[in-house]
C-alpha cells in the first residue's frame, strides 16, 4: 500500500511534466504559437496542412517594407517576429490602395490610414492590381487599426509559414 501512495503523489506531477514537454516540443518547431495581437482573436493557434485560401489565417516573418515602422514601434526589427493575419483575397482579385480607401474587387473594405494612434507615420501600399497567382492579400477588419496589407502590399506564398486555425481563444 506504501508503494501505491508514493506512485499516487508523482500522478500529477508527471502529469504536468508530460504536458509541459509536449507543449515544448510543440512550439519549438511552431505547431503551435500563441497569439496576442488584437488582430485575429488572442488564443493558441495551430499548423495545418492545407494551402492558403481567403478565409484562412496565415503567419509570415515580417515583411522589408513593414521593417522600418516596426522598429520605430517597438524598438526591435523582428527579424524572427511573425505577424498572423486572415486572408481577405488571393490569387486574381484586383485591389486598389489608391486612394484613402482599401478595395478589393470593387468593394470598399476600410480606410486606410496615414498615422496610427500615436501619431507615427504608417508606410502605405499604392497599388491597382490584380493579384498573381501566388499572392495574398492580408486583412483584419476585427480592429480598425489593424497592421496588415493596406501598408505593406501582397504576401507571396514563398512568405507564409504555416496556416493556422485557432486551437483555443480567449
Amino acid at each position: 500500500m506504501l508503494k501505491l501512495n508514493r506512485y499516487r503523489r508523482l500522478f500529477w506531477p508527471l502529469v504536468v511534466l508530460g504536458v509541459w514537454i509536449i507543449l515544448s516540443l510543440m512550439l519549438a518547431d511552431r505547431q503551435l504559437v500563441i497569439n496576442t495581437s488584437p488582430s485575429v482573436a488572442p488564443g493558441i493557434y495551430l499548423r495545418i496542412d492545407e494551402k492558403p485560401r481567403i478565409g484562412r489565417i496565415i503567419d509570415f516573418r515580417i515583411p522589408p517594407p513593414a521593417s522600418a515602422y516596426v522598429h520605430e514601434r517597438t524598438g526591435h526589427f523582428g527579424r524572427h517576429w511573425y505577424i498572423l493575419k486572415p486572408i481577405a483575397a488571393g490569387p486574381g482579385d484586383r485591389i486598389n490602395t489608391l486612394g484613402r480607401w482599401l478595395y478589393i474587387n470593387g468593394r470598399k473594405m476600410a480606410r486606410i490610414y496615414t498615422h496610427d494612434e500615436k501619431d507615427r507615420r504608417l508606410p502605405h501600399w499604392r497599388a491597382n492590381c490584380v493579384l498573381g497567382p501566388h499572392e495574398y492579400f492580408v486583412y483584419s477588419n476585427r480592429i480598425w487599426n489593424s497592421f496588415d496589407s493596406r501598408y505593406y502590399g501582397p504576401i507571396s506564398q514563398k512568405q507564409i509559414a504555416a496556416v493556422r486555425v485557432p486551437l483555443l481563444t480567449w
